[in-house]
């Protein structure tokens, strides 16, 4: 993948405003491509690269250290957290199972106090995964001075987070619809 911080014309930080990556992308997009779908591709891959600071820490760490040997171990925070994600997301699937096995009124609102608890149990899963999400955001500042090493590892960790999140968030809006 071509530099998303060269492509937008931004500098290579991890402290970047969504809106500055927002406005070069906009900006960039406006001066048009004369057509070129696959500049056009590659902005709109760009924008969505640094958008997200997970991928922006990866983009960045590619740029900065591309030989580095990336760190996928992990932490035990989140193996604590992880023996919690299991349980409750089956829980989770476990409730929304039955729900669409149920075919009354009276059924669907014999599950609403489980439902709703599977609902409690995910929006706490998401603090705490947003917790730790930004205690490893909130370092990228000691990152860029040259802590790479430590990088790669907020880098696996952070990916972790990251599909936890997409796992609760889509359980949370399925128990949400019920």
């Amino acid at each position: 993948m071509r530099n998303p911080f060269a492509l937008l014309g931004l500098p290579e930080t991890l402290l970047l405003d969504p809106a500055s990556v927002e406005e070069a992308w906009r900006d960039l997009s406006r001066e048009g491509n004369d057509g070129d779908e696959t500049e056009a591709s590659a902005l709109n891959r760009a924008r969505t690269v640094l958008s997200d600071p997970v991928t922006r820490l990866a983009a960045w760490l590619e740029v900065k250290a591309p030989d580095l040997v990336p760190n996928r171990a992990i932490a035990p925070g989140l193996m604590d957290l992880f023996s919690k994600i299991g349980p409750v997301l089956a829980t989770t699937d476990s409730v929304l199972a039955r729900h669409r096995k149920a075919t009354t009124a009276l059924a669907r609102a014999m599950l609403a106090k489980e439902a709703i608890a599977a609902q409690l149990a995910v929006q706490d899963l998401l603090a705490q995964i947003q917790s730790l999400k930004s205690a490893q955001t909130d370092r990228y500042a000691e990152f860029e001075a040259g802590d790479l090493e430590s990088a790669s590892r907020a880098l696996g960790q952070l990916k972790f987070l990251k599909r936890w999140e997409e796992q609760c968030r889509e359980r949370l809006l399925a128990l949400i619809a019920t």
